[in-house]
């Protein structure tokens, strides 16, 4: 992964492939990936009540993780937006990243199709959270595939939007860096501990002490995964690195 994106920033103009190094270097701190919604009054003209009880940030960087409808592991998805549940200090936080740049080039109906993609999985994952339960791969895939068509057809999004939408977010992923999952997750709860007093009113108690419990389990396990997803994608980056400049070895 790193070498195939290594070979694509080798090959842009200097200015932007510069730019784009200096982006991956910021966002090895995971206290700097995320930041505080920008265009709130945009968002809640679109998404209105939808978005009571969300906790809305963005990032200039996009997710990958291994794709859900291959079994290959060379094979990526990405995501412009996130959604997680976390629970944090005896409560939980619903939360939504979405890409900086994709919000500043998409339509306003492009966003309302994505936000609404959005809260109808936050609205899944919350009903199986209350289960107690992790989620299969499959089933993750169910719950997006489902969720996508469900906003589809409520916004009468056409075959033509939902191209162009796509359109966008595989351009981004050639201007914006890219971070594994695991390192994503972690950052947004770091934002969230970051900024606990300013959030707390967003959260929601358990409930019940079974529930609290698993909360507890959840966050542990985040905690668990902290470090080595740190140390991975110090890896990763001082990989893309050190790609590029071996391609550039001779012509200096």
């Amino acid at each position: 992964m790193a070498k195939d994106i290594a070979s694509g920033l080798a090959s842009m103009p200097p200015k932007k492939r510069g730019r784009l190094i200096s982006d991956y270097g910021k966002v090895q701190d995971p206290h700097a990936v995320f930041c505080p919604f920008s265009d709130t009054g945009r968002i809640a003209t679109i998404a209105k009540e939808k978005a009571s009880g969300y906790i809305l940030v963005e990032t200039n960087a996009l997710t990958f993780f291994p794709s859900l409808l291959s079994n290959r592991s060379d094979v990526l998805d990405y995501a412009i937006a996130m959604n997680r549940r976390f629970y944090c200090q005896g409560l939980w936080f619903s939360m939504i990243s979405l890409n900086t740049e994709y919000v500043k080039q998409a339509s306003d109906r492009m966003l309302t199709f994505v936000l609404d993609h959005e809260f109808e999985m936050g609205q899944r994952y919350q009903e199986i959270s209350m289960e107690m339960r992790t989620l299969s791969p499959e089933e993750k895939l169910q719950i997006s595939e489902s969720a996508r068509k469900r906003s589809a057809d409520r916004l009468n999004f056409s075959l033509d939007e939902l191209i162009e939408e796509e359109k966008l977010m595989r351009a981004l992923t050639k201007s914006q860096p890219l971070i594994p999952k695991p390192y994503a997750e972690m950052a947004l709860l770091t934002y969230l501990e970051d900024n606990f007093d300013d959030l707390k009113g967003f959260g929601v108690e358990s409930r019940d002490d079974k529930e609290a419990e698993f909360g507890e389990t959840l966050y542990e396990e985040f905690l668990s995964w902290s470090d080595f997803s740190q140390r991975t994608f110090h890896i990763f980056v001082r990989d893309i690195k050190n790609s590029i400049n071996e391609s550039y070895q001779g012509y200096s």
